[in-house]
């Protein structure tokens, strides 16, 4: 699925945007397990054991470079044994691939001690021709790809509901679904408002949800996707 936002823009089935040879990946929340069990839930961790899957589909389309817009890891106030751990083999997974460029999220406090063992800066935004950023903070910009919201939408097809990973468009914007398995996403037919600053000023009405299902699906505007929901 391709988007024209002045640059031409690849939606996929591994909830990334491809830029050229530009993969762009957000929300992987690295750490996510173990920082469950801290607080008395207990999941085995499995999330890089997928990650490592839907990168290796996602580099061997030809990307040179991937980009990290925010969240690689979990925990806000430290890192974690696992999160220590797994972004190390994130890393030399991706880097024996493809360059990385890695951004900065609002999770991502301490992740510049683990990234500076490869060399590999934390920066605030890139500029693939179109500005990537996380989204968590308010910046002057016309048009961005971004992270930080984790959209999906929840569907009824004949009484059973199910819920899917999204892209949104919102004017100028694609908001990128989270590469954390882990993530279930927030409803975007049931929000008020958007979480990240940037996207305030906007009606989340307006927005076009592009569902992820194995392939990449237009399902139309939250507005009237509502309005079906509503009569189903």
């Amino acid at each position: 699925m391709e988007i024209d936002l002045g640059v031409k823009v690849k939606l996929t089935p591994e909830k990334a945007v491809v830029i050229g040879k530009t993969a762009v990946i957000s929300d992987l929340h690295i750490g996510y397990e173990e920082a469950l069990r801290r607080v008395g839930v207990y999941i085995p961790s499995s999330q890089m054991k997928e990650i490592k899957v839907e990168l290796e589909k996602l580099l061997g389309r030809g990307i040179k470079k991937l980009v990290v817009a925010g969240d690689l890891k979990h925990e806000f106030g430290g890192n974690l044994p696992q999160e220590w751990k797994e972004i190390e083999e994130f890393v030399e997974f991706v880097t024996s691939r493809a360059e990385l460029i890695v951004l900065r999220g609002n999770h991502d406090n301490f992740l510049k001690t683990i990234l500076s063992k490869y060399g590999v800066d934390l920066v605030e935004s890139y500029d693939a021709g179109i500005e990537i950023l996380h989204g968590h903070v308010y910046r002057e910009v016309k048009r961005a790809v971004m992270g930080h919201e984790h959209p999906s939408v929840k569907v009824r097809v004949r009484g059973v509901l199910y819920n899917y990973p999204c892209f949104l468009k919102v004017s100028d914007f694609i908001v990128l679904p989270a590469f954390s398995p882990l993530s279930s996403g927030s409803d975007v037919l049931t929000m008020d408002s958007f979480l990240s600053p940037i996207l305030r000023k906007f009606n989340p009405e307006i927005s076009e949800i592009y569902a992820v299902c194995e392939g990449v699906y237009y399902l139309g505007r939250v507005s009237e996707l509502k309005k079906l929901q509503r009569y189903s």
